[in-house]
């Protein structure tokens, strides 16, 4: 024989689920901001094309990218813009996500491979070091702004047992 029970003693009303509904929006809207900003801090720009991966995520947020391609390179943004996506996503009531992808070879090699100054690259000579790190740097800047957050008041509503 098997018992089961349910206790549910907080209603969280129409009005406070909208609320709360735009809140979590929005901070899943300024922890991307804030990812993207880290991010964008370890990644340097030679062609556009691995600052650009990001864009997509940028828009969909309303985020400036700044992209300077140097003058002894290709302009390589659109080809950053094709191999990436990024944006937000509503997973139900009050669960929001931001997501980036990216199947830009020589910015996943960057990321994770370490390679010395002027040595030869996935793509030749290399003016930064790497490991860039940026995911890890965009991770660890959005944690600190969770641990930081303060959730607003709702008031609750009892429900009667």
């Amino acid at each position: 024989m098997r018992f089961r029970s349910n206790l549910n003693l907080i209603h969280v009303d129409r009005s406070q689920r909208q609320l709360l509904d735009e809140f979590v929006k929005e901070s899943i809207e300024e922890a991307a901001r804030i990812w993207i900003r880290a991010a964008t801090e370890k990644i340097p720009v030679w062609s556009g094309a691995s600052r650009a991966t990001l864009q997509a995520l940028a828009t969909a947020v309303d985020e400036h990218i700044q992209i300077d391609v140097r003058s002894t390179a290709p302009d390589r943004i659109a080809l950053g813009r094709l191999y990436s996506r990024g944006g937000i996503t509503k997973n139900g009531p009050g669960s929001y996500e931001f997501y980036y992808e990216t199947s830009l070879r020589y910015l996943i090699a960057n990321e994770t491979t370490q390679v010395a100054p002027r040595t030869e690259g996935l793509r030749g000579r290399l003016i930064e070091p790497t490991p860039w790190e940026f995911r890890e740097a965009g991770n660890i800047a959005v944690k600190a702004y969770f641990a930081s957050l303060i959730v607003p008041f709702l008031p609750l509503v009892p429900r009667k047992i």
